[in-house]
């Protein structure tokens, strides 16, 4: 006999629906709040083996429709199984399909043919170090990290190059090197420069279309999706997961799929692969586990951290629940609405510099997203604040009429974010005000007595390194990826009045000596989350005892990162996304033949 067990759900859901929720605003990200997690509870279901009674049966059930998800069913297809995709939202691909469709694959293809080296143990030495820098020993065993840690590390490695070289072989998406747009030259990683990382530049691949032009996140999953519709493999939207079905010995046997108010029971013989999303639009999950502030995410709508709740309650092991892909994002964007586009992923241009609540510079402007928005969470101990918690972008009629509509978003001073001044002062007197008017919204905000003069004294300092070509107290230029990441995400369109930097930085210009001049308030936000139960090397899901839960795996941000929170480089997310989901499918159909 069946026996269904449902629990309140509630605090881990959000009030919106996904009534009336087009293509267009989901992938555009202006809808306010996000879709439910789940239309029905987020429990298991135990129900006697004997006893099983499916509407619907598969070998494998995938959920979620991002890079994830859409490898496993792919691999899963391509060997014969019988596959289904379960997809809440109204359209498929997840936040995958809001990206750029780059993926950052160790030791891949293109490498080799070049006879760039990416030796196994260089490159684990590298991920073991950006990682897990609190456990990290060059010299001792498994460089310091955790046995268990070290091996879903490793499986990145081991399986990653695999994984493209299966891509490419079945024609599940078209793909080539990535090269950093009008340049043609291989990405530089996020954090290139230690020395661990021997292979410092060109392990991001991307998607692209049949003309061989990058083709974006969407173009991706739109490919996938056709490989997956000429293997027969159902890919149904709006179908919500909302539980997990075990058996008596525990082990998952098919899951409870909820479609337009009808609950469907469907099996799995061989496994249910979770690619779903992070948490990064439930606000309550954000508030228990979050210990960075996060004011809006560009994360897909969807990302409602379904997976946990239904997770943890066929006990699962969760790890990294703090965790995420981080980005700053325009404070009054978000207080607008959380589900912003687009993130302030690098602030934009040369003649540019970010300021904290006291007028005073604190980090390496140009440094990649992930990293650098950790910043916002630097809490000073003697003033017993968070001082870099909303950032100003202080900037001139230079970096405004090179970057202008072309900023990610848009600084350009038709804006209605950006503050102008006429002069330093009136600018910094702007900016106070509007502090002052956005009001309770920040929760008791306040500026420095002192950000005025600071703010005056900071550029003059500004302008004189800037002419120097030297960053002395933040390195600002010195590491190839500042310089070549500057022209990308600056996307500069020089004018006669405002030409091509001819200081001995490139990332560094001084500021007129005479306004306007402009700001942006910047806040910590995050891409998705990335915490949630915890998988080993084979992408199975570990209960507490860190033993595999039979028939439960998981695969991009719905779970414990392994990379954890290091932002390797482009397509450091999708990267580990398909590789984890295209070792959960074989693992699932193989088991234990898998290396």
């Amino acid at each position: 006999m069946t026996k269904t067990t449902r629990m309140d759900n509630t605090e881990s859901r959000n009030n919106s629906t996904t009534q009336g929720v087009s293509r267009r605003s989901l992938l555009g990200g202006a809808v306010a709040g996000g879709i439910a997690a789940g239309i029905g509870s987020s429990v298991s279901v135990k129900a006697e083996a004997a006893a099983q009674a499916w509407d619907q049966e598969y070998d494998v059930v995938c959920v979620g429709s991002g890079a994830a998800a859409m490898m496993a069913a792919v691999t899963a297809a391509h060997e014969g199984a019988k596959v289904a995709v379960f997809e809440k939202a109204p359209v498929t691909g997840g936040t995958t399909a809001k990206s750029g469709a780059v993926f950052w694959i160790p030791n891949h293809y293109g490498l080799k043919a070049r006879n760039i080296p990416d030796e196994r143990d260089d490159c684990l030495r590298f991920l073991c170090r950006y990682a897990f820098p609190n456990h990290y020993s060059p010299s001792a065993e498994f460089f310091g990290v955790p046995e268990f840690d070290y091996q879903r590390l490793a499986a990145l490695y081991d399986h990653g190059s695999d994984a493209v070289d299966f891509i490419r072989e079945i024609g599940a998406f078209r793909l080539r090197e990535w090269r950093m747009w009008d340049m043609d030259i291989p990405a530089p990683d996020y954090l290139e420069h230690i020395p661990e990382n021997k292979t410092p530049a060109g392990r991001p691949l991307a998607a692209v279309d049949a003309e061989g032009t990058y083709c974006w996140g969407y173009g991706m999953i739109q490919q996938m999706e056709e490989f997956l519709t000429a293997h027969d493999v159902p890919v149904l939207t709006n179908h919500a997961v909302a539980e997990i079905v075990t058996d008596d010995t525990g082990a998952v046997t098919g899951v409870v799929v909820e479609h337009e108010g009808k609950s469907l029971r469907v099996g799995a013989r061989k496994g249910v692969i979770f690619g779903t999303g992070g948490y990064a639009h439930n606000v309550d999950m954000i508030n228990r586990y979050q210990d960075m502030f996060a004011y809006g995410s560009c994360a897909q709508q969807s990302a409602q951290g379904d997976f946990i709740p239904m997770a943890e309650r066929v006990g699962s092991k969760l790890g990294n629940l703090q965790g995420a892909w981080r980005t700053a994002v325009v404070l009054e964007q978000a207080l607008e609405n959380r589900a912003v586009g687009t993130g302030m992923f690098v602030p934009p241009g040369d003649s540019m510099l970010l300021v904290n609540r006291h007028g005073e510079r604190f980090v390496n402007e140009h440094r990649n997203y992930n990293d650098r928005s950790r910043s916002h969470n630097t809490f000073d101990p003697t003033r017993g604040e968070f001082p870099n918690q909303f950032q100003f972008m202080i900037y001139d009629a230079r970096t405004e009429a090179i970057v202008g509509e072309n900023g990610q978003p848009p600084i350009t001073a038709r804006t209605s974010y950006v503050i102008s001044g006429a002069t330093l002062t009136e600018l910094a007197a702007n900016i106070r005000t509007r502090i002052e008017k956005l009001g309770d919204r920040l929760a008791g905000y306040t500026l420095g007595e002192g950000f005025e003069a600071n703010l005056t004294a900071e550029v003059a300092r500004f302008n004189k390194e800037a002419e120097q070509g030297a960053d002395p107290r933040f390195g600002r230029g010195d590491n190839s990826y500042d310089r070549e990441w500057h022209k990308v995400w600056g996307a500069f369109g020089y004018t006669e009045e405002h030409p091509e930097n001819s200081y001995p930085n490139s990332t560094m210009h001084p500021l007129t000596e005479s306004g306007p001049y402009y700001a942006v308030i910047l806040a910590p936000g995050v891409l998705d989350t990335n915490g949630g139960p915890v998988t080993n090397h084979h992408a199975q899901v570990v209960n507490t005892d860190y033993q595999p839960i039979p028939g439960l795996y998981g695969a991009g941000n719905c779970i414990c990162a392994p990379t954890r929170n290091a932002y390797t480089g482009a397509g450091g997310t999708i990267g580990p996304a398909l590789t984890y989901g295209f070792i959960a499918a074989r693992h699932a159909l193989r088991g234990d033949q898998q290396a």
